[in-house]
């Protein structure tokens, strides 16, 4: 397996690779001139401060973290980086800046596709972590193994599994469902049910706490 994060993917996507992006998902669907001027014209960003303006040196183009607009920039632009990977002998996805692919290449022919894939990304301006030749590793919520053939939920070392504050104003709904919907995310990430039972017993635990 490969995994790979994209170094500072959101602010280090630029506006020509917006274009590009934009020019790649104009082959599969209809993008008027205004469509892609309106979601070029909202990467224009002014921040203030105690009543100054502050802007970018080279430009006021900026792709924003934690806007909705920001997420659905990164996905246009993985989808478009994407499609330069799929020649490579890998089967590939992306979520957001991180990166997982399978292949059944030797370890020499992993190491020389590792370098292909740096040069797509650097191409592209952007840069990236990557190991590549692993036999396990965990992705956002979830640890494969190929050695096994299974997978598990993950969450990161040190972290406390807590959903939501005993004095929250949830809807009663949210809070009756919380255990169903728990059980299901946990099965659906349990490749069996020795695994599930595991890992249930922790999630059980936090939930007697709320």
């Amino acid at each position: 397996m490969f995994s790979f994060d994209i170094c500072d993917f959101y602010p280090s996507i630029s506006l020509e690779l917006l274009n590009r992006s934009l020019d790649y998902a104009a082959m599969f669907t209809h993008m008027s001139s205004e469509d892609r001027h309106i979601i070029k014209h909202t990467k224009k960003i002014t921040l203030y401060k105690k009543g100054e303006a502050w802007r970018k040196l080279a430009s006021d183009f900026d792709v924003t973290m934690g806007s909705f607009d920001g997420a659905e920039t990164c996905e246009l632009v993985g989808l478009y980086l994407l499609s330069q990977l799929k020649n490579l002998n890998i089967n590939v996805g992306l979520y957001r800046d991180g990166g997982l692919a399978v292949t059944t290449q030797s370890a020499r022919e992993a190491e020389s596709t590792k370098k292909k894939i740096c040069k797509i990304f650097k191409d592209n301006g952007l840069n990236i972590t990557i190991e590549a030749n692993k036999k396990a590793v965990d992705f956002l919520d979830i640890s494969f193994d190929l050695r096994t053939g299974t997978y598990k939920p993950h969450k990161k070392p040190n972290t406390n599994i807590s959903y939501m504050n005993k004095e929250s104003n949830h809807p009663p709904s949210i809070k009756r469902n919380l255990a169903k919907a728990i059980a299901i995310r946990l099965l659906n990430n349990s490749s069996n049910a020795e695994i599930f039972h595991q890992e249930a017993e922790k999630y059980q635990e936090a939930l007697i706490d709320l």
